[in-house]
């Protein structure tokens, strides 16, 4: 019987042995010593693996009345109705213009005009502008309704900005996208 456990244990990985057949098998003491240690060894090391404790999530809250951070104190005007602002086509033309111009969502404060008309000037006040670009499809300030030439850099309610139309009539029109760009680069100094 030893003889053929021997040659079917080469032939498995695993062996199965039934109690009836186990009685007649003798197993040397030294194997069940080393399968003891073994099981100890898995105890132990179960024992000094650190408890798993649940990672803490820190979620940065957004400002409810702007987007970005206002690092370099520019403010941004939008006008966009939609649900979702972060996956439309305008907010994706918006961060390349920022791109365009070196500078990151985190760096600005953009202030979607349609969901914040009557806080604009608490708005203002606290963000402390230094330059103010408009993307807004009237030819008139959300501020003051003072006339704001659009695609040149002018002063717009007591400072430096440019004036151009929607995002979403941008999107459609290089010729736009061209001025724009030039008076951003007049603006910016670029």
């Amino acid at each position: 019987m030893e003889n053929e456990l021997g040659f079917i244990s080469q032939m498995f990985d695993t062996l199965y042995l039934f109690p009836e057949e186990l009685e007649d098998i003798e197993i040397p003491e030294e194997e069940l010593e080393k399968e003891e240690e073994k099981v100890v060894e898995k105890a132990d090391a179960t024992e000094k693996t650190p408890a798993i404790t649940p990672k803490k999530v820190i979620r940065k809250q957004l400002p409810t009345d702007y987007y970005g951070e206002n690092k370099r104190h520019i403010v941004i005007f939008i006008e966009h109705s939609g649900v979702d602002i972060f996956r439309s086509k305008e907010f994706q033309l918006l961060l390349k213009i920022l791109g365009a111009l070196q500078l990151t969502l985190q760096e600005v404060a953009v202030i979607n005009v349609l969901e914040q008309k009557d806080n604009l000037e608490a708005l203002i006040k606290k963000l402390e502008p230094q330059y103010y670009l408009y993307f807004v499809n009237q030819n008139e300030s959300p501020l003051s309704n003072e006339k704001i030439a659009k695609y040149i850099p002018t002063e717009i309610d007591g400072h430096q900005a440019v004036a151009a139309d929607g995002l979403t009539k941008l999107l459609l029109d290089v010729d736009k996208k061209r001025e724009l760009w030039m008076a951003l680069k007049i603006l910016f100094e670029l």
